[in-house]
């Protein structure tokens, strides 16, 4: 009797247990999706979500490529950018342009908007690469130009942005103000 007590007894604790980490497991899962999700990603990321960001500054005979890693972390948003310039750079390596940590309630940097603003640049069946790819998981958008003209708009749109993130623009990452004398 008291071997079949402690086994009842020892049954129902390996069920509860087993109970537990299911519903800890269900409770883990993100259901971020970065087609649907993007232009509102401060808001609809969780803990377990990471956005990468890849952008090519190339134009003409320069050529430059940036890396962005965005992570979330409760209630705030950090923001890692690489860079590596390979025109003027003989031994090619990324660089951090600059690590940021926002609110998820941020105004002053407006990225969202940018992806907003620029979504009838998104996917295209003419062109292999893309100006600026964003990924998250299995999910991947690709932005397209056409162009140099369309090019340099969408450069400048995208400078805009990030300096409002990354003011110091330092090495003109984004672009360089020309200043009248």
């Amino acid at each position: 009797m008291k071997n079949l007590l402690k086994i009842l007894v020892l049954t129902l604790i390996l069920t509860s247990c087993k109970k537990e980490i299911e519903t800890k497991a269900k409770v883990s899962v993100s259901d971020f999706s970065l087609k649907t999700d993007l232009t509102d990603f401060k808001k609809k990321m969780t803990d377990m979500d990471t956005i990468i960001v890849l952008f090519d500054h190339s134009v003409c005979t320069y050529e430059g490529y940036e890396r962005m890693k965005i992570t979330k972390s409760s209630d705030s948003i950090k923001v890692l950018s690489e860079f590596k310039e390979l025109t003027f750079d003989s031994n090619p390596k990324w660089n951090i342009a600059f690590e940021k940590k926002l609110s998820i309630n941020d105004t002053i940097w407006k990225f969202e908007k940018f992806m907003e603003r620029n979504a009838n640049r998104r996917d295209s069946e003419n062109k292999k690469y893309g100006t600026l790819i964003v990924k998250n998981k299995v999910d991947t958008i690709k932005f397209f130009t056409d162009g140099l003209v369309d090019l340099n708009h969408f450069l400048e749109d995208y400078y805009l942005t990030m300096r409002k993130i990354y003011p110091e623009n330092k090495n003109g990452i984004y672009g360089y103000e020309f200043v009248e004398d």
